[in-house]
């Protein structure tokens, strides 16, 4: 293998690293902010104490369905998991999407509803005007 090739397989490993740390992160945050054990939330999974110990970690990637369970349990959009949130729009995106989680299902559906109409009606006058 060439010494090119070698940097950019090891760069690639790098960065899934960084990427599973990056989720493992997100899966702390998220159960710290519903007030979750550790156990309590493997529980919820169905999983062993230690197999969720080592996803929260970083030690192991989740698989997607219980990145999804997890979502589910702690109210955090999936996307927020693996999204990079520093830039302002991620940021204001996934502040509405954990408020809209708290809002009861009938009512958080007409709300969306609404704000897709305004939205949409925005966006129309602003491509109307140029």
């Amino acid at each position: 293998m060439s010494m090119m090739s070698e940097y950019s397989v090891e760069r690639e490993i790098n960065n899934a690293m960084t990427e599973i740390a990056h989720i493992a992160q997100k899966i702390r945050e998220a159960r710290d902010w519903k007030g979750i054990t550790q156990v309590s939330m493997a529980k919820q999974l169905g999983v062993a104490r230690q197999t969720y110990l080592d996803v929260e970690s970083g030690k192991t990637e989740p698989r997607i369905l219980m990145l999804m369970n997890i979502a589910k349990i702690t109210g955090r959009p999936l996307h927020w998991f693996i999204s990079d949130d520093n830039t302002p729009e991620y940021g204001d995106i996934n502040r509405l999407s954990v408020m809209y989680a708290q809002v009861p299902s009938p009512l958080r559906q007409k709300m969306i509803e609404q704000n897709i109409n305004l939205i949409s009606c925005c966006l129309e006058y602003v491509s109307d005007s140029r």
